[in-house]
């Protein structure tokens, strides 16, 4: 299966930012790719002014993604924001034959960086089916740093998506991270980070994909663009059978 990563420098104009992504939807119909996952609000950022254009264009951003996954047979994960019952959520939507198939709203807000003065919280884990490559579970940048979710998404899932905005003061973390979410785990982990800067940091992008043994299969550098490779998704089910890590875990409260 091949799967891309889009390394976006996102710009206060969300206008110039949908524009950049239908390049890349493009792009990866022409490179015979199966999944295109984008950096968190890929459209937005955070910026307030884009935020509030994306939520009330979101139904038009939505339908051209629906349509685009019909025509390319492109299946498409990215985060965009959503305001529902009075609040707004960092929303990851999965786009697959036409529709969107899940909606996973991030579970953990960054309160260091403002997050929560823009967003709630959500409560659910999220594990799409798709029929185009299996089941995939879904989760939002500074959702890396809480194992318990990557444990709980990946029973029941061979890859999981993490879609970012990881700044580059942390950027060691980051792929620390992605590894450690992998190796334990014992399934591929795909994370996508944005480029450029902000007011308050700059993204290095540094893309990562790892296999279920941690060994990383595509690295991405600094630069906006289209990165893929191909996946063997028969290397999960392979290694959790040779070595059943997961058969042998405990569960247990502290009392």
């Amino acid at each position: 299966m091949r799967i891309g990563l889009f390394q976006m420098n996102i710009l206060r104009d969300f206008e110039q930012n949908f524009e950049k992504v239908k390049i890349a939807v493009l792009e990866a119909q022409k490179n015979g790719l199966k999944l295109l996952v984008f950096p968190e609000t890929f459209l937005s950022g955070y910026y307030r002014s884009s935020i509030k254009k994306v939520i009330e264009n979101l139904s038009y951003y939505f339908d051209y993604l629906s349509v685009m996954s019909r025509e390319y047979h492109l299946d498409i994960y990215g985060t965009l924001p959503v305001k529902e019952n009075g609040k707004m959520y960092n929303c990851g939507y999965y786009f697959s034959n036409g529709s969107c198939i899940a909606r996973y709203k991030k579970i953990h807000l960054i309160g260091i960086m403002g997050e929560r003065d823009i967003f709630s919280e959500g409560n659910n884990p999220v594990v799409v089916d798709s029929e185009n490559i299996g089941k995939i579970g879904l989760a939002i940048c500074y959702d890396l740093r809480f194992p318990e979710l990557f444990r709980c998404i990946s029973i029941k899932s061979g890859i999981t998506l993490v879609s970012a905005m990881w700044p580059k003061n942390r950027i060691g973390h980051w792929k620390a991270l992605l590894k450690a979410r992998a190796i334990e785990n014992q399934c591929f982990v795909v994370g996508v980070n944005r480029v450029g800067s902000d007011k308050n940091n700059v993204y290095p992008g540094n893309s990562l994909i790892f296999d279920p043994y941690g060994t990383i299969i595509l690295e991405c550098d600094d630069k906006e663009g289209l990165y893929f490779c191909d996946l063997d998704l028969s290397l999960v089910e392979k290694y959790r059978n040779d070595f059943n890590v997961l058969n042998d875990r405990r569960i247990f409260n502290l009392q």
